[in-house]
Formats: C-alpha cells, sequence, structure tokens
C-alpha cells in the first residue's frame, strides 16, 4: 500500500510522488509573505537549537520585528510546545493554513496537526513534500523574518530547503563540549557547499549565571567553540547562560524571554537578535550591490552591441 501523508492543506499526498519535478518547479521561489529567511541549525540533537530558535524569535519580535517561526523538524517537532499553541491549524478561505500567533510569534509546527504519540516513518520524498508544505502551503502574513527551526545534521530537510528556498543565512548552534562542536563542523561545510552565508556559531549552555550574586561559572572550556568559527571563518555569536528553569518553562510554553524579561538570558538572546538583524541588513546590502552591478553589466553589453 502506498503511504500517504495529510498535508496541512487537506490535500493528500503520495510518498511515490515525483519529488525532482516539484523541486525544479519551485526552485529558489521566495516564499510569499516570509520575508528574510533564517535558519537556525544543529550538528546534532540535544544542545539546545529549538530553545535558541524560539527564543531568537522572540528577542527579534522584542527588538520591533513581525517574526514567522517555522517548525521543519519532522520527527521532532518542538515549537509547538515551547510556545504553547497546542494542536490545531486553522485553514484560510484558499485553502492554506493558517499560522497560529502566541507571544507574538506566527508559527507552524507539524506538532499542531498531528497527534503527539503519532509515529512518522517517512522516507526521504515525503518528507520533502511535508517541508515544501510547510513553507507554501501556509498563509503567512507579512513578516520582516521568518526563522526555521531546523531538525540536527546534515540531511533530507536541510537539502531540500537549500534547494528551493532563498535563504538570508543560517546560525549554527552547539554547546562547547568537543562532540557537539564536530558536528557543528559538518553543518556549517553544509551551508559552505551550498553558498549559504553563515551568521555565525552560538554557544549554549556554556555556563551558570547564579541567581543569587549573578557570578558567571563555565561550564565547559569555550575556547573549542571559538577555534571552531576561527577555522570556518565565521563569527562567534556569544554564549547563552545555562539556565536551570529552562525546562519548567518550556513544559509551560513560554519562552525565558517572556517568562524572565529581565533576566541575563534576555540580555543574551536580545544580544544575539542585534547581531542576526545586522547580518540580515549586510546580506541586504549586498544583494543590492550585486543587482547593481548586473544592471551596470548589462547596460554596459546593450551600449557595445547598440554601437
Amino acid at each position: 500500500m502506498t503511504a500517504v501523508a495529510k498535508p496541512l492543506n487537506g490535500a493528500a499526498v503520495s510518498s511515490h510522488q515525483n519529488q525532482r519535478g516539484d523541486a525544479d518547479e519551485t526552485a529558489l521561489k521566495p516564499v510569499p509573505g516570509a520575508g528574510e529567511i533564517v535558519l537556525v541549525a544543529s550538528g546534532k540533537g540535544g544542545v539546545g537549537k529549538s530553545t535558541v530558535a524560539v527564543n531568537l524569535a522572540c528577542a527579534l519580535r522584542h527588538l520591533g520585528l513581525t517574526i514567522g517561526l517555522l517548525d521543519a523538524d519532522i520527527f521532532g517537532p518542538s515549537v509547538a510546545g515551547l510556545l504553547g499553541t497546542g494542536e490545531g491549524l486553522a485553514v484560510g478561505e484558499d485553502g492554506r493554513a493558517v499560522p497560529n500567533e502566541r507571544h507574538g510569534i506566527h508559527s507552524v509546527s507539524l506538532a499542531n496537526v498531528l497527534a503527539p504519540e503519532a509515529a512518522m516513518p517517512w522516507k526521504g520524498p515525503l518528507v520533502a513534500q511535508a517541508v515544501t508544505q510547510l513553507f507554501r502551503d501556509v498563509a503567512w502574513p507579512d513578516l520582516d523574518v521568518l526563522v526555521v527551526d531546523l531538525p540536527p545534521g546534515t540531511g533530507d530537510v536541510q537539502l531540500t530547503i537549500l534547494e528551493q528556498v532563498p535563504v538570508a543565512g543560517a546560525i549554527v548552534v552547539t554547546t562547547p563540549q568537543r562532540l557537539s562542536t564536530v558536528d557543528a563542523e559538518r553543518g556549517i561545510a553544509l551551508f559552505h557547499e551550498h553558498d549559504i552565508p553563515i551568521f555565525g556559531v552560538v554557544r549554549n549552555m556554556g555556563e551558570y549565571v547564579c541567581p543569587c550574586c549573578g557570578e558567571r561559572q563555565p561550564l565547559f572550556d569555550a575556547g573549542e567553540v571559538a577555534a571552531v568559527a576561527r577555522g570556518a571563518h565565521v563569527a562567534d555569536l556569544g554564549q547563552i547562560p545555562f539556565d536551570p528553569d529552562a525546562s519548567a518553562r518550556a513544559d509551560a510554553g513560554t519562552p525565558l524571554v517572556v517568562a524572565e524579561p529581565d533576566g541575563p538570558l534576555v540580555k543574551a538572546f536580545l544580544d544575539l537578535g542585534r547581531q542576526v538583524m545586522a547580518a540580515i541588513a549586510r546580506e541586504q546590502r549586498g544583494r543590492a550591490r550585486r543587482e547593481r552591478q548586473g544592471d551596470d553589466q548589462q547596460a554596459f553589453w546593450e551600449r557595445l552591441l547598440d554601437d
């Protein structure tokens, strides 16, 4: 029997569908309403990537931007739980899914449409189809930035996005352990191979800030991540402290940036948000410069042919 998944707009899609044809048809077409697309990646699981993605989205919202958050972690979606959006997605008159809005963030996750215990034994083509629908079958409002929470590693989801969606840049999340940084290097290599700008590497859970006295206690050697950043010629975006209350906040569906607006983590995420905004601005200036150069070259050849 052919495996079938239920897309966000309710139409059935066969896992035998030709994905290459879909990829060619939608190659690098802008996602309506999505604005600039920023990927949050990690080389391996357990480094707090989804927590960073959600709190980065909240920080960018706090800095005045209109933000969307797409959970592309097909097999382990976490965004719905971290934001507390629960189950269910509304469907607009055009048949596209309407993102949930909570804490000022417009978000979509497979966890909104599948039961928590549902298994997803999907092969590559069906995973690619689901990822495409998360981008293109959703009625995104006019966003300044769409943050995308990627699954760990360098698999089908990453390749589908890089082949179909224009990406402004990516950040890579890791802990300062050698086992994590080795996998982070693989993620950086993937983005370099596809000419995706890497905004930098984020060191997560690298230190503990005492809630009583504010003393900072390193949990790992931060030099490992700094060496990775230098070796890959990407920025070190700084450190996100460890918070022992993070698990309780996640279970409550309240991001740390929202729950503790005066806490030490808020400053760290706001600093990260400002660096991401600056990186996006640099990419926009670079695109504008390349477009001007292209126009100048076109005008040069037109004048040459006219002569």
